[in-house]
C-alpha cells in the first residue's frame, strides 16, 4: 500500500467510469400520488444523494478521483424544480418517521432492530445533506465538476431514441435544447453527450459536431464493426468522419457488473432489492397493515419504501437478515477484483498500442444504490484503492484522455445501441411500433410551423409561447422511456397515456397556431404542467434545407441541364476550401488553373468549394462547374473547427447531388482541409480518391509539431495520403518530404508541378514597364516586388532586413509588398524606418498583380518554406527576373545564375547581394528572364501538365472497384 504523497507508478492504462443518470419527466403538478413520481424519490434517496455524500467524503480526505456523469435534461429539471424539491423533502421526513416507527415495532428483535436504526440514521443524514446543499443537488455536482473531480456531460433533451426519429431537424432540436439547458445549469458548454440508449446511426455525428459536441459513448459493436476496422480495437476512441469521437463500451468490465448470473450485485452478501416492507407487511396482520398504510399510495397500491431487511440468500424462498459489515467487506473484495481485471487488460493492450489504452465502463447510475444498494460503496472502494494502492491504472475522464491523445483513427461508426441485439429492437417492436407514425407526423408538422414562423414579429409573444410549448410537448412524447416501458410490459398504461397526452396537447397547440387563434389560458396551463427547458426555442425545428442559404443549383431547369451535359462522360470532383474569387493562398490559383486546363481538354470537372461574398453559389466558370457551398458556423469558430463545418456542408451537398441523379466518378482532394468529405464520399460510394498535398504542417512549422493543433492537422494529412490511391505533389522536394513524413510508397507518389497559362492575354491596366511604373507613381525608380501571403514562412521579414543594404547600392529602389495576412501589422512596423521605400498594397486583384510584375525590375521570393512557389512562374511569365530562396520546390524552378538567382533561405546578406546584382545589371536580368520563359514553355505549360493528370484520372476510374453490397452507387 502506498503512503499518502508517495508517487504513483506511471499508469499502463486508464479507466473511464461513466454513469448515466436519467429519469423521464415524471412531474405531475396537480397531484402527488402518482406511483411513477416515486421513481424520483427513490433515485434521490438511494443513488444521487449517496453520490453527493460519497464525493464529499473523498474530497474531504484529499482522495483524487475522476468520474463521468451524464445528467439528462429531464433529470436536471426534476432536481431543480421547487415543487419536486419540496415534495422530496416531505418524502424524506416520512421515511424518517417510518424508520423511527420500525425501531419501535422491532424493539427486542435482535435480527432486525439494528437495521431499522441503520435506516433511521441514514435517512437523517441524507435529510441534513439535502438541506445543506439548499435542496439543489445539481449545484453540488457542479461544484465537484468545477474542482475537476467530475466530468458532467449532457444527453438528448427528453432521452428520445435518435435513430428512430424521422428528420434531422428533430434530432438537432433535441440536442440543441439539451446543450442550452446544460449551459444554464453548469455555466459552460458540454464537451460530451450520452446518446439515449447509446443509439447511434450515421449522420447523428454530423449533428453533434454542428452543436459543439466533441465526443459520445457507443456500444462495443458500433466501433468493433466500424469501417475500416479500428487499429486499436476497443481500447482507444475512434473519430467519425465528422470529427466527433466515439468512446466504445468495454464488454468485459460491463459483464462483471451487469450480468444477472455472474455480476457483483447478485452476491449473497448484498441486500435483496425485492424484499421491502412496503410489500412484506400487512398481508395477514391488520396491525401491520395500519402501520404501513400511511406509507403506500392513497389508492392502497403497495410501493417500495426503501427499508429492506434481507440479503440475497439464494434463489429459493429462504432469506437471511442483511449484514452491513459483510456487505462492506464484499464490496471491497469486488472492487479489488474489478481493478485486478482492469489492470490485466491495461497491461495486455499496453504492449500492442501506440498509446495508453482506455477501458470505458458505462452503467446506469441507478444501478448503484437503487438496484445495487452497495453500489456507491463499491465505487468509493474503487476510488480509494486506486488512490492508495500501487495499481498501474488511473481513472480518467474522456476530455482528459482527448487532451493527451487528440488524434485518433477515423472510421465510419456502425449503427447500434446498448439494447437487445445492439439494435433498435427494444424501441421498435409489436408492443410499441404504433407510436412512430404519430411521432413522425408530429415532427413534420412542427418543422412546417417553425419554418413558417421563423421570423416572428415582436408583438406576437403569445404565438411564440405556443410554438415553444408545442416543441416541448413533442419532445416529451419522443422520450424513449415510453417505448421501453411498452417493451418491458411494466406500467404500460402509464407509458401509453403519457405518449397520447403529449401528442394530444401538441395537436391542439398546432391547430391554434395554424389558425393564429391561440388560447392563452390553455398555453399557460400547459406551461405550468410541463415546465421543463425554459430556454427551449421552436426555431431549432426550422427546415434545414430552407435554412441553407441556397439550393443545390439555381433552378430545376438548370439542374436538369447540368445532369444532361455531364451524364455521358466521367465526372471529376475536386474538393478545395478556396477557389477564385476566394483567394487566401496559392492553393486557390493552382486548383483553378488545373481544373480549367482539364476542362479545356474536354474533361468534365466540378470544383466543390466554400461560398464567398459576391460569388454565385453555382456557375460554369472557365469550363468548370463550380459549386460554392455555404458554411453555417458561429462567428467565433476558429479555422480548424470551421473546416469541420465546411466538410459537413460539402458532404451534405454532394450526397444530395448524388441522390438527385448526379454523376461522380472520381474525387480529387486538395490538402487536409477537405479530408472528411473525401473519405466519406469514397467509403459511401466506392469512389476512387486522389489527393494533392500542396504543403505540410511539418514544413510550415520548420520541422516542429509542438502544439495540439499542429498534431491534429498532421494526422489529417497522414490520413488523406493513406486513404488516397495516388498522391500528387508539385515538386520533387515535396515528394521527399511527404514520403519521409507519411511513409508512402514511391509508386504511389507522382510529381505534377503547378503550371501557367502562357498564352493567356495580359489583363493588367498597362502595356509596358514605363507605363506600369508611371501607374504606380515610381517612374525613374528601380522596383522590387514581393507577392504572397504575409505569413512567417514567406520570409518577408528577411527581405525587409536586407533592404538597407539593397538601398545602399541602389538608393532609388522601391519595394512593393503585394498581399495581406496575419503578419501585416508587424511587417509594417518593421519597415517603418524605411519610409516610402517600402509600400504595402494589401490584397491585390489579378490585374493589379500583373501590373506589378510589369513594373518590377526584380521579383523577390524569400520563402523559408515553399513546396512550389507559383508566384515565381507568374513573374517568369511576365518577363520579370527572379531571386528566390534555395528551399523546397522553389529551388527546382531555376538554375542558379542561368534563369534566376537562388539565395540562402533566411540569409540577409545572400538575399541582398543577389537582388543588388540584378538591379545593377539589368541586361543580366533580362537575359535570365528570357531563358526562364523558355523553361516555362518546356516544363510548366498547363496544357502538358493537365494532360498527364487526366491520364491518371482515367487510369483510376478504369480500375475503380465496385462498392460493397448495400452501399450506394
Amino acid at each position: 500500500m502506498l503512503n499518502r504523497g508517495q508517487p504513483k507508478p506511471d499508469p499502463k492504462g486508464y479507466l473511464a467510469l461513466v454513469l448515466h443518470a436519467h429519469l423521464p419527466y415524471i412531474r405531475h403538478y396537480d397531484r402527488d400520488d402518482y406511483m411513477e413520481e416515486r421513481w424520483f424519490y427513490e433515485a434521490m434517496t438511494e443513488t444521487y444523494l449517496p453520490f453527493v455524500d460519497l464525493f464529499g467524503r473523498l474530497a474531504a480526505e484529499g482522495i483524487e478521483f475522476r468520474l463521468t456523469f451524464s445528467m439528462t435534461p429531464t433529470l436536471l429539471a426534476l432536481c431543480t424544480d421547487p415543487l419536486m424539491q419540496e415534495r422530496y423533502a416531505v418524502h424524506l421526513a416520512k421515511l424518517i418517521r417510518l424508520a423511527d416507527q420500525e425501531i419501535v415495532r422491532l424493539r427486542s428483535n435482535e435480527r432486525f432492530e439494528p437495521l431499522a436504526r441503520m435506516y433511521a440514521k441514514r435517512f437523517r443524514e441524507l435529510s441534513r445533506l439535502y438541506e445543506a446543499c439548499g435542496r439543489d443537488i445539481v449545484s453540488r455536482f457542479k461544484h465537484y465538476q468545477d474542482l475537476g473531480m467530475l466530468e458532467i456531460i449532457t444527453c438528448a433533451a427528453t432521452h428520445g431514441f435518435l435513430p428512430l426519429m424521422r428528420t434531422e431537424e428533430a434530432i438537432r432540436a433535441q440536442i440543441l435544447t439539451a446543450v442550452r439547458d446544460y449551459e444554464r445549469h453548469f455555466g459552460r458548454p458540454p464537451r460530451g453527450i450520452w446518446l439515449p440508449e447509446c443509439g447511434f446511426t450515421p449522420g447523428v455525428d454530423r449533428v453533434l459536431k454542428s452543436c459543439g459536441i466533441d465526443y459520445f459513448f457507443a456500444d462495443a459493436t458500433a466501433v468493433a464493426y466500424a469501417t475500416p476496422r479500428p487499429n486499436r480495437e476497443l481500447y482507444a476512441p475512434l473519430m467519425t468522419p465528422y470529427g466527433v469521437t466515439a468512446f466504445p463500451r468495454d464488454p468485459e468490465s460491463s459483464q462483471q457488473v451487469w450480468s444477472a448470473e455472474s455480476g457483483y450485485p447478485g452476491d449473497y452478501d448484498y441486500r435483496e432489492y425485492y424484499r421491502d416492507i412496503g410489500w412484506d407487511l400487512g398481508w395477514h396482520d391488520l396491525a401491520e397493515w395500519e402501520h404501513i398504510r400511511p406509507y403506500v399510495l392513497p389508492t392502497h397500491e403497495r410501493v417500495n419504501t426503501g427499508i429492506k431487511y434481507y440479503r440475497i440468500t439464494g434463489k429459493d424462498g429462504h432469506r437471511e437478515p442483511y449484514n452491513p459489515e459483510w456487505a462492506r467487506s464484499k464490496a471491497a473484495e469486488h472492487a479489488g477484483n474489478f481493478l485486478f481485471n482492469r489492470q490485466k487488460q491495461a497491461e495486455h493492450w499496453h504492449h500492442y498500442l501506440d498509446r495508453k489504452p482506455i477501458i470505458v465502463s458505462p452503467y446506469d447510475a441507478e444501478l448503484f444504490g437503487h438496484w445495487w444498494y452497495e453500489g456507491p460503496l463499491w465505487i468509493e472502494m474503487l476510488c480509494r484503492k486506486l488512490f492508495y494502492d500501487p495499481y498501474e491504472l488511473r481513472m480518467v475522464t474522456p476530455s482528459e484522455y482527448l487532451r493527451e491523445y487528440p488524434v485518433a483513427d477515423t472510421g465510419k461508426v456502425n449503427e447500434s445501441s446498448w439494447g437487445r441485439m445492439a439494435s433498435a429492437e427494444v424501441w421498435l417492436q409489436g408492443n410499441n411500433d404504433w407510436i412512430y407514425r404519430h411521432l413522425h407526423e408530429a415532427e413534420l408538422r412542427m418543422i412546417r410551423l417553425a419554418t413558417k414562423h421563423e421570423h416572428l414579429e415582436e408583438g406576437k409573444r403569445l404565438l411564440k409561447r405556443a410554438l415553444n410549448q408545442a416543441a416541448r410537448e413533442l419532445m416529451l412524447a419522443q422520450s424513449s422511456d415510453w417505448a421501453f416501458i411498452m417493451d418491458s410490459q411494466t406500467v404500460v398504461d402509464y407509458a401509453c397515456r403519457r405518449t397520447k397526452d403529449h401528442l394530444g396537447c401538441f395537436r391542439l397547440l398546432c391547430e391554434q397556431i395554424e389558425a393564429e387563434v391561440v388560447n392563452e389560458s390553455f398555453v399557460a396551463e400547459l406551461e405550468a404542467k410541463d415546465n421543463c427547458f425554459p430556454g427551449i426555442d421552436y426555431r431549432d425545428y426550422v427546415s434545414i434545407h430552407r435554412a441553407s442559404p441556397v439550393p443545390l443549383l439555381p433552378d430545376a431547369e438548370h439542374y436538369r441541364q447540368i445532369l444532361e451535359e455531364t451524364k455521358h462522360s466521367p465526372n471529376v470532383f475536386m474538393l478545395a476550401w478556396e477557389y477564385p474569387p476566394k483567394t487566401v493562398g496559392g492553393l486557390s490559383r493552382a486548383v483553378a488553373d488545373l481544373s480549367e486546363a482539364l476542362a479545356a481538354q474536354g474533361a468534365i470537372v466540378h470544383v466543390v468549394t466554400s461560398a464567398h461574398d459576391g460569388a454565385p453559389y453555382f456557375e460554369k466558370r472557365g469550363g468548370v462547374y463550380v459549386h460554392r457551398v455555404p458554411v453555417l458556423h458561429s462567428g467565433d469558430t476558429d479555422f480548424y473547427d470551421w473546416t469541420f463545418e465546411m466538410n459537413l456542408a460539402f458532404t451534405d451537398h454532394l450526397v444530395r447531388y448524388k441522390e438527385n441523379g448526379g454523376r461522380i466518378d472520381l474525387l480529387h482532394a486538395h490538402d487536409w482541409m477537405v479530408y472528411h468529405t473525401a473519405r466519406e464520399l469514397k467509403m459511401s460510394y466506392g469512389l476512387p480518391l486522389v489527393c494533392t498535398i500542396h504543403a505540410t504542417e511539418w514544413g510550415r512549422n520548420h520541422g516542429r509539431l509542438n502544439t495540439d493543433l499542429s498534431n491534429r492537422i498532421h494526422r489529417l494529412e497522414w490520413r488523406l495520403t493513406y486513404d488516397s490511391e495516388r498522391v500528387f505533389v508539385c515538386s520533387h522536394a515535396m515528394k521527399r518530404e511527404v514520403q519521409d513524413l507519411f511513409r508512402q510508397a514511391d509508386d504511389k507518389m507522382l510529381v505534377f508541378p503547378n503550371g501557367v497559362k502562357l498564352e493567356e492575354p495580359f489583363d493588367g491596366p498597362v502595356d509596358s514597364q514605363e507605363d506600369a511604373k508611371r501607374w504606380f507613381n515610381v517612374q525613374g525608380c528601380r522596383v522590387l516586388v514581393f507577392v504572397g501571403r504575409l505569413v512567417f514562412e514567406k520570409g518577408v521579414q528577411t527581405l525587409l532586413h536586407a533592404m538597407p543594404e539593397i538601398l545602399s547600392g541602389a538608393p532609388d529602389t522601391v519595394l512593393f509588398i503585394g498581399g495581406s495576412g496575419p503578419m501585416e501589422d508587424e511587417l509594417k512596423r518593421q519597415a517603418a524606418h524605411l519610409g516610402d521605400r517600402v509600400r504595402f498594397t494589401g490584397f491585390i486583384d489579378d490585374g493589379t498583380k500583373a501590373a506589378l510584375y510589369r513594373a518590377a525590375d526584380v521579383c523577390v521570393i524569400p520563402s523559408l518554406y515553399e513546396p512550389f512557389g507559383i508566384v515565381a512562374l507568374e513573374a517568369m511569365k511576365h518577363g520579370c527576373p527572379v531571386v528566390l530562396s534555395d528551399t523546397g520546390g522553389l529551388a527546382e524552378l531555376v538554375e542558379h545564375g542561368v534563369d534566376g538567382y537562388k539565395a540562402l533561405p533566411g540569409h540577409v546578406e545572400s538575399l541582398a547581394w543577389h537582388v543588388g546584382d540584378l538591379l545593377r545589371q539589368p541586361e543580366l536580368g533580362r537575359s535570365m528572364a528570357e531563358r526562364a520563359r523558355l523553361k516555362l514553355e518546356r516544363h510548366y505549360a498547363l496544357e502538358r501538365i493537365a494532360g498527364a493528370v487526366a491520364e491518371q484520372y482515367e487510369e483510376r476510374i478504369r480500375s475503380r472497384k465496385p462498392p460493397a453490397s448495400g452501399v450506394g452507387s
